[in-house]
C-alpha cells in the first residue's frame, strides 16, 4: 500500500543576483551592469526552475519566502511579479506566511513598494548599513541617508508594518560616538526588526587590498565595545536580541532565519542558491539532503532555458529511487536512498546526503547562534543519545570557563561566549 507523504513546511528562498554597483566589501554572488534583457532570460529559467519541483511540492506548505541577493529591489516589478505568481502556481502558501524581500533605498520608490504589497509582500528588508553619507560612500553603496528616509517612509505608507533595517558596525574611520548615533537614528525611526553585523574583511573584495582602509579600521577591543552597546542601546529601546547578530520587536523575529538556524526544511532557487531538505528513503526514514546550485550565470540561463523542452514525464519524477547511494547514513548501517533524479543531479553541482555526524554538527553551531540555544530534549529526540554523551567535554570545558550556561532542557552561550562564539563553534565539530 502506497503512504501518503506528511505535509511539512517549507522555506524558499528566491536568489536574485542583481545589483545597480556591487559593493566593496561584498563577496556575495552578484553581478552589476545587467539590464532588463538580462534580468528577464534569468527570471524566466528562475521559473522554469521553480516548476521543476512541482512533484514534490505537494508534500509542503510554504510558512516563509525570501527574495534577496544581490539586490531584488532593483528588478522590473513586472519580473518579481512573474516569480511570485510561479511561486503561487506550483506551491501552497500560507494564508500567514512570511514573505520577504530585500531592497536598497535607491531603489525602492513609492509605486514599487505598493505594487509588493498587491502581490503579498508583508516583509521589507533595507540595507542602510550607515546614516552617515560619508561611511556610506566608503563602503561603496549606491545610497544616501536622505533616500532611505523617503523609502522608509514610503514603505510606511504603501502598508509595510513589518521592517528589517540592516546596520553595519566596525566600519573604516568609525568610532564608538559615530556609531552610537546611527544606532539611535534608527531606533527612532522604530523598524520592527533590526539585523547589526560588524564588518568582516573577505578575501578578494576591494576593501581587502585597500591597505589605507584597513589601517582605519577599529580594533579589536572597539569592535567589542560597539557589539556591547548595540545590545545595550536596543534592549533598552525594546529590541530583544534573539540570534547573536539580530533584534527585534515581540513577535517580529525573522521566521525564515530562524528556519535556517534550527535545521528546518528550506529549498533554495536561483544562482548558487543551497537547499536543506527531507528525503524519504526506502524504509520511509527521512534523512537530510544538501545541495547548492551552479554560480555561472550564463551556465545558469542556458541550463535552465533547456527545461522547456523536456517532456513532463521526464522530470517530474523527481524524487525517485534510482539504486542504493553507497554513503554510511546512519553509522554502521547503509540504506538505499530515495534522492533526487537524474535532472537535479545534472543541474545542481553538488548533491550531499549529510551524515548524522554532520546533522550533530549543524544542530550544534546554528542553534548557538540563537540566544537560546539548543535543546537536549530535542537533541535527543533527533538523534538518539543525549548531547552530552557527544559533546559533554566541551561542553564542560565552556561551562566551567563561563562561556556556556546550561539550565534545565537549554544550553546556550553565555554574553562572554557569544563574544568568541566563533570558537567556541568550531569544537563542536566531531
Amino acid at each position: 500500500m502506497k503512504m501518503e507523504p506528511e505535509i511539512r513546511d517549507l522555506s524558499l528562498y528566491v536568489h536574485i543576483p542583481f545589483c545597480k554597483s556591487k559593493c566593496l566589501y561584498c563577496d556575495f554572488l552578484s553581478f552589476s551592469g545587467y539590464g532588463y534583457d538580462r534580468q528577464k532570460q534569468y527570471v524566466s529559467a528562475l521559473c522554469k526552475e521553480i516548476e521543476a519541483y512541482s512533484s514534490i511540492a505537494g508534500e509542503y506548505v510554504l510558512q516563509t519566502v525570501f527574495i534577496g541577493g544581490g539586490t531584488p529591489s532593483y528588478m522590473d516589478v513586472s519580473l518579481i511579479e512573474q516569480i511570485i505568481q510561479t511561486i503561487d502556481k506550483v506551491f501552497v502558501i500560507d494564508k500567514r506566511a512570511e514573505i520577504t524581500i530585500e531592497g536598497n533605498p535607491d531603489s525602492l520608490t513609492r509605486e514599487k513598494l505598493e505594487e509588493y504589497r498587491r502581490l503579498g509582500i508583508n516583509r521589507l528588508s533595507i540595507g542602510l548599513q550607515s546614516t552617515n553619507d560619508d561611511m556610506l560612500k566608503i563602503l561603496g553603496r549606491v545610497h544616501n541617508y536622505d533616500q532611505f528616509i523617503a523609502a522608509y517612509n514610503s514603505a510606511r505608507q504603501a502598508g509595510f508594518n513589518n521592517i528589517n533595517v540592516d546596520l553595519m558596525s566596525g566600519l573604516p574611520k568609525e568610532n564608538v560616538e559615530s556609531y552610537i548615533h546611527t544606532l539611535a537614528k534608527v531606533v527612532k525611526m522604530q523598524p520592527e526588526h533590526i539585523s547589526a553585523y560588524s564588518l568582516i574583511i573577505e578575501e578578494g573584495t576591494p576593501f581587502s587590498v585597500d591597505e589605507e582602509l584597513l589601517k582605519e579600521l577599529p580594533s579589536e577591543e572597539v569592535d567589542r565595545l560597539l557589539y556591547a552597546r548595540t545590545k545595550t542601546l536596543l534592549q533598552n529601546s525594546g529590541y530583544s536580541r534573539y540570534e547573536i547578530s539580530n533584534y527585534a520587536r515581540t513577535g517580529f523575529e525573522c521566521r525564515h532565519n530562524i528556519v535556517y538556524w534550527t535545521g528546518g526544511e528550506y529549498l533554495g532557487v536561483g544562482l548558487g542558491a543551497s537547499s536543506y531538505l527531507n528525503v524519504r528513503f526506502p524504509d520511509n526514514r527521512y534523512q537530510k539532503v544538501r545541495f547548492h546550485g551552479v554560480e555561472n550565470l550564463a551556465e545558469y540561463i542556458g541550463r535552465f532555458s533547456q527545461c522547456g523542452s523536456m517532456q513532463e514525464d521526464e522530470y517530474t519524477e523527481m524524487f525517485r529511487m534510482f539504486g542504493k547511494a553507497e554513503e554510511d547514513i546512519y553509522e554502521e548501517d547503509i540504506y538505499g536512498a530515495n534522492i533526487l533524479s537524474e535532472f537535479i543531479r545534472d543541474y545542481y553541482k553538488d548533491l550531499h546526503i549529510l551524515k548524522r555526524k554532520e546533522n550533530m554538527e549543524e544542530f550544534m553551531f546554528l542553534g548557538f547562534r540563537m540566544l537560546k540555544g539548543i535543546s537536549k530534549t530535542e537533541f535527543k529526540e533527533r538523534f538518539g543519545v543525549a548531547a552530552e554523551s557527544v559533546y559533554g567535554k566541551v561542553i564542560d570545558k565552556y561551562i566551567d570557563m563561563g562561556m556556556i550556561i546550561e539550565q534545565e532542557d537549554r544550553i546556550y552561550l553565555s554574553d562572554a561566549g557569544i563574544d568568541v562564539s566563533n570558537v567556541i563553534m568550531a569544537e563542536f565539530m566531531l
